[in-house]
């Protein structure tokens, strides 16, 4: 069961720092499996943006060493794939948005989609 939806949100649906801050201490670290459980795969086909949808999509920037260590918390996720579904992953260089040079930090996106 989840807390997440119990929390009290504002009209447009942000929930506080305080709210969050709190939410965040609260969690118990899931395993694998348990995360893998709750994974909502991309429809094959689908087009857009998944925002507004159940569609699990993950996305971390920062430096290298945080985008590695962030990323370690979802190694379970490379078990979906597999013939019904497989593993969509963007890892990259950040681009500065005014000079268009690289910089040292990264982005990674991770979903999972079902196979076509």
């Amino acid at each position: 069961m989840n807390e997440l939806e119990d929390l009290p949100t504002t009209d447009s649906g942000h929930i506080t720092k305080r709210h969050s801050m709190k939410w965040l201490d609260g969690l118990d670290e899931q395993s694998g499996k348990e995360l893998n459980d709750t994974v909502v795969p991309k429809p094959n086909g689908f087009t857009g943006s998944k925002y507004a949808t159940e569609v699990s999509d993950i996305r971390v920037t920062g430096t290298a060493d945080f985008v590695e260590a962030a990323a370690s918390k979802f190694k379970a996720l490379l078990e979906f794939e597999d013939d019904g579904t497989r593993v969509e992953i963007n890892l990259q260089r950040t681009e500065d948005r005014d000079t268009g040079e690289l910089t040292d930090n990264y982005a990674l996106y991770l979903s999972v989609a079902e196979r076509g």
